[in-house]
C-alpha cells in the first residue's frame, strides 16, 4: 500500500466499524467481472458478509456456467458496488460502498459460506431453494468466496448533503479493514550485542549515571 493510500485511508467521520454494520445491514451488490478478452460484465448479486477480525470476506452463491463464474475462473480480479440507500433524503443517489477483491469458486457444500448465508432472511430462501435445484439433479451450484481488498472506498457516507453542495470531494474516503495480525518486529541494523554482554553494559551504564545528591559520582 503507497504512502497515498494510507494517509487518506481514515476518513474522521467514516469507520470501517460502521462500514462493516451497513455490509452486514445489505445484500445486494454489483459485481462487475473481466473475461479473457478483457471485456467487463457487470450483474446485481445477493451477498452475505463474514468478518471475524481478519480478511473481509464476502460468498456470494450462483451456478458455474454463469458469466460471472466463467469470469471468475479465468480471471479472479472482481470489484463491487454495494449501494447504501438513504434513510431520510430517498431522492438522492444512494451512498456507495466500492470494494475489490479476489476471487475463487468453492462447492456449494462449503460450510462457510453456507453459514454466512443462514444468517439471513433471503439468504436462507435462496440456500432453500438451491437444495431443491439440487435434488432436482442442478449439478452446478456454487460460493464464490471473495477476500476483499484492505482499503475500502465510500461515497456520500458520514457527509451531509449540505457539505456536498458546497464541495463534493468531500464526499469520498477510504476506510482500512483492520487486521488481527500482530505489528511486524523492526530489525535494528546495528552490530549484534549478545545478551550477557547487553546487560554488563547496561549495568556499567547506570553505575556510571550522576549521583544528584552531594558532589560525588562513581568512578567508571
Amino acid at each position: 500500500m503507497d504512502a497515498s493510500h494510507l494517509a487518506a485511508a481514515e476518513h474522521p467521520r467514516v469507520r470501517f466499524e460502521r462500514v462493516l454494520a451497513e455490509l452486514r445491514n445489505h445484500h445486494f451488490a454489483v459485481l462487475s467481472t473481466v473475461d479473457e478478452d478483457e471485456t467487463p460484465h457487470a450483474a446485481g448479486v445477493t451477498y452475505g458478509t463474514a468478518y471475524a477480525g481478519r480478511d473481509l470476506v464476502l460468498y456470494v452463491m450462483t451456478r458455474r456456467h454463469l458469466r460471472k463464474a466463467r469470469d471468475i475462473s479465468r480471471n479472479p480480479w472482481v470489484a463491487l458496488v454495494v449501494p447504501i440507500e438513504h434513510r431520510v433524503l430517498r431522492f438522492l443517489p444512494p451512498a456507495t460502498i466500492q470494494l475489490h477483491g479476489r476471487a475463487e469458486i468453492l462447492d456449494w457444500t462449503d460450510d462457510a459460506g453456507t453459514d454466512v448465508f443462514r444468517g439471513f432472511w433471503l439468504g436462507r430462501r435462496i440456500l432453500a431453494a438451491y437444495q431443491t435445484a439440487q435434488r432436482r439433479g442442478e449439478t452446478r451450484i456454487c460460493f464464490l468466496k471473495i477476500v476483499v481488498d484492505p482499503v475500502i472506498t465510500t461515497y456520500m457516507m458520514g457527509v451531509s448533503a449540505w457539505e456536498l453542495r458546497r464541495r463534493m470531494e468531500r464526499g469520498a474516503a477510504r476506510v482500512l479493514v483492520p487486521t488481527d495480525q500482530p505489528p511486524p518486529v523492526p530489525v535494528i541494523e546495528h552490530e549484534h550485542v549478545p545478551t550477557a554482554r547487553l546487560a554488563a553494559t547496561l549495568s556499567h551504564t547506570r553505575a556510571c549515571r550522576p549521583v544528584r545528591r552531594g558532589n560525588h559520582r562513581p568512578a567508571c
